[in-house]
C-alpha cells in the first residue's frame, strides 16, 4: 500500500481562492493508458462544489482541491502515481462551529484489466482496474480526499471558550443534584447558625 495522509487543524474562518500557482482546471475524464504512452504529467485544480460525496461532509463547498498525477511504467506496469491537497471547512465534533482542516494525500496506482493481474503487483502498488475507453480523474482524486478525512475533527486549541461554560454547566448541574438529594441540607444550616448566636 502506498496510500498516506496528513491531518492539520487550523483556526475557525477560511477564505478559499483559486490557487494562483495551479490555474488550470483538471479534466474530468482521460485515457489513462494514453496518458501513460505520453508519459504525462498533469498538474491542477477542481471546484470542490463538483465534488458532491465530498462536500457532503463539509460545512462549505467553496474553494478548490489540486492534484498532481504522473503517468509512468514503472516495473514493468503502467501506473499512476499523484497527490492531491484541499482546505476544508468541517464541522467540529466538540464545539459545532467551523474548524479549517487542511488535507493532503499521496497514491501510487498500478493499472490493471483484469483481476489476475493483481496477485503479480509489487506491494507499492494498489490495483485500479481500467474499465472503458476513459477513466474518471475526478472520481479517483475524490476518493482519496475522502480516506484522509478525519474520523472526528477539532479545534486544537481554539474551543476553550467552549470548554469553560461547559464546565460551568457541568458544576452547576451537580449543585441542583446535590440539593435535591438533601433537601434539608439549608434547613439544617439555618438551624446550626441559630444555635451558634445564641451560644
Amino acid at each position: 500500500m502506498y496510500r498516506t495522509g496528513i491531518l492539520l487543524y487550523h483556526g475557525r474562518i477560511m477564505q478559499t481562492q483559486m490557487p494562483s500557482e495551479l490555474p488550470v482546471m483538471l479534466p474530468e475524464t482521460l485515457d489513462f493508458m494514453r496518458q501513460v504512452e505520453l508519459n504525462r504529467s498533469i498538474e491542477g485544480v477542481y471546484p470542490i462544489s463538483k465534488l458532491p460525496r465530498l462536500a457532503e461532509a463539509l460545512l462549505s463547498n467553496e474553494g478548490y482541491i489540486t492534484a498532481k498525477l504522473e503517468f509512468t511504467s514503472s516495473v514493468g506496469f503502467a501506473s499512476l502515481k499523484g497527490s492531491v491537497s484541499a482546505k476544508l471547512l468541517i464541522e467540529c465534533q466538540r464545539c459545532l462551529e467551523p474548524v479549517e482542516t487542511e488535507l493532503s494525500g499521496r497514491f501510487k496506482f498500478a493499472l490493471i484489466s483484469s483481476e489476475e493481474e493483481i496477485e503479480l503487483l509489487p506491494e507499492e502498488f494498489e490495483p485500479y482496474m481500467l474499465e472503458g475507453e476513459e477513466q474518471s480523474v475526478i472520481e479517483l482524486i475524490e476518493d482519496e480526499l475522502l480516506l484522509c478525512l478525519p474520523m472526528v475533527t477539532i479545534h486544537e486549541d481554539d474551543c476553550s471558550e467552549y470548554m469553560m461554560k461547559q464546565n460551568r454547566t457541568v458544576k452547576a448541574a451537580i449543585e441542583a443534584e446535590k440539593e435535591v438529594e438533601h433537601p434539608f441540607a439549608a434547613l439544617k444550616n439555618l438551624k446550626d447558625n441559630l444555635n451558634d448566636k445564641v451560644n
